[in-house]
């Protein structure tokens, strides 16, 4: 009996062979060559529609009925346009999976999946919050997430605006260990990127607000601030079931839409492409009152596919980085990172106030519901609670490369190149702010002022 093909095995052929298409410009023209091909190549061990939905789903597109990769209303996805939520199920999958008769329903701590035997893997997108390890926990590809690099390739080929990376602070390590920041920046810049950032340096920005504002929200000892506002499975988790809290939340805008919103007020016709580890944040560059700051978001994942496609390696390519971040706005990347960062700036910024933060920082959606519950009930003993969905941080995000082991180290090897402790003494950061019109102090958090409407956002909260 021939074993049927995991999701592990089929998705980065998938992926190679869409972006490489995408890049020559020719995907509408070869889509369904790639689908037959692919089926050649594994012959039994597929079928023609699993394959065809798979292909849909790394163009961009909700899985569909045929047996064809085209569908009706494509040409808004592949433009960039995403039809609903970038996490989704493919019946397909599961019709071939070895364990169809079976409840194999992956797990996942808000109870959004469910399996009846026999059936496919179903999502509830009421309950889902977008984290997406339960990905890697159906290695089948019942479940997948949508990329959007064909409309970022289009983008890249035509060069018709200045595309911009921002790329996250768990970059290093992730495409090997002879990549280093300035080899990784002559790649996209060979990819046709008109610069790489390092969002870190919008974490800089974010950590100053964040210390201004404990000082401003923590006066007495029942008050506290909710951060990380770099994870959005955190904050939407808070909205949906502890919206009591929702109070407490630091209005800041994650370093990611920091990042974009900067850029965009500089050159108004760059593009911004987030680069990182998290599948959530896809969805968070769409949210209402954040879209329009991010353009397109790729997982560490989906550049590598874009990279072997292209035929560019990074770590044969010249060294030429171009350090503007601080260690406070590195250590993002991990868990309890944020707390370290705001503790170190209101050390330098406010010395009067760092005795007073007692901070605590929590990881794994498990955890972080169970010190939610603590804290709604008033039984936690701090003032100042970082969350973070995956374990480990942002290095244990579902579209990294490598594990949070090996990339947790070099986030600590990247930290000791900074030249900068903290944003205080960050030259890169007073470059920014004056580019911007803007000056480093309180009124950085206050409601109505130039700074605040660049990098703060609209917490929900509960209704009267």
């Amino acid at each position: 009996m021939i074993e049927p093909l995991s999701s592990l095995e089929l998705k980065p052929r998938i992926l190679y062979e869409v972006a490489k298409a995408a890049w020559d410009g020719a995907l509408a023209e070869r889509r369904e060559d790639i689908c037959r091909l692919v089926c050649e190549e594994f012959g039994d061990r597929v079928t023609r529609h699993r394959v065809a939905n798979q292909i849909r789903v790394a163009m961009g597109l909700s899985p569909h009925e045929l047996d064809s990769v085209a569908g009706e209303n494509d040409a808004d996805a592949l433009m960039g346009l995403m039809d609903g939520p970038f996490i989704v199920n493919d019946p397909t999958a599961c019709q071939q999976c070895p364990e169809a008769g079976t409840c194999c329903g992956p797990d996942c701590p808000l109870q959004a999946l469910s399996k009846e035997p026999g059936g496919p893997v179903v999502i509830d997108h009421a309950k889902c919050l977008g984290e997406g390890h339960c990905l890697s926990q159906c290695s089948f590809g019942g479940l997948a997430e949508k990329s959007q690099f064909v409309p970022l390739i289009s983008l890249l080929r035509d060069q018709t605006a200045p595309v911009y990376a921002s790329i996250a602070p768990a970059f290093t390590g992730q495409f090997g260990p002879n990549v280093t920041p300035g080899k990784l920046r002559s790649a996209l810049r060979q990819l046709g990127f008109a610069e790489m950032v390092e969002t870190a340096l919008y974490a800089d920005l974010i950590t100053m607000k964040e210390a201004f504002e404990f000082d401003e929200h923590v006066q007495t000892a029942g008050d506290f601030l909710i951060t990380s506002c770099c994870c959005p499975v955190w904050i939407k988790l808070i909205e949906g079931r502890f919206a009591a809290l929702a109070a407490h939340i630091s209005p800041s805008v994650s370093p990611m839409i920091a990042s974009g919103r900067c850029l965009k007020a500089i050159e108004p016709e760059a593009k911004v492409v987030f680069i990182g580890p998290c599948i959530a944040k896809k969805t968070e560059a769409t949210l209402p009152d954040l879209t329009g700051a991010i353009d397109f978001v790729l997982t560490f994942q989906e550049l590598a596919a874009i990279f072997q496609a292209t035929g560019i390696d990074p770590a044969t390519l010249p060294d030429e980085e171009n350090p503007v971040a601080s260690r406070a706005g590195r250590i993002y990347a991990r868990a309890g990172g944020v707390s370290e960062a705001v503790a170190d700036t209101l050390s330098r910024i406010l010395p009067k106030r760092e005795s007073d933060l007692q901070s605590l920082n929590v990881h794994g959606i498990p955890n972080c519901q169970k010190v939610l519950e603590q804290a709604a009930t008033g039984s936690i003993d701090a003032n100042f609670i970082e969350g973070m969905a995956c374990l480990g941080g942002c290095v244990g995000g579902p579209g990294r490369i490598v594990t949070a082991d090996v990339s947790t180290p070099a986030v600590k090897k990247n930290k000791k190149n900074s030249t900068a402790t903290t944003p205080v003494e960050n030259p890169q950061v007073y470059q920014l702010l004056t580019r911007l019109g803007l000056e480093m102090d309180a009124a950085i958090t206050l409601g109505e002022s130039p700074a605040a409407r660049i990098l703060s956002r609209c917490i929900q909260k509960p209704q009267e």
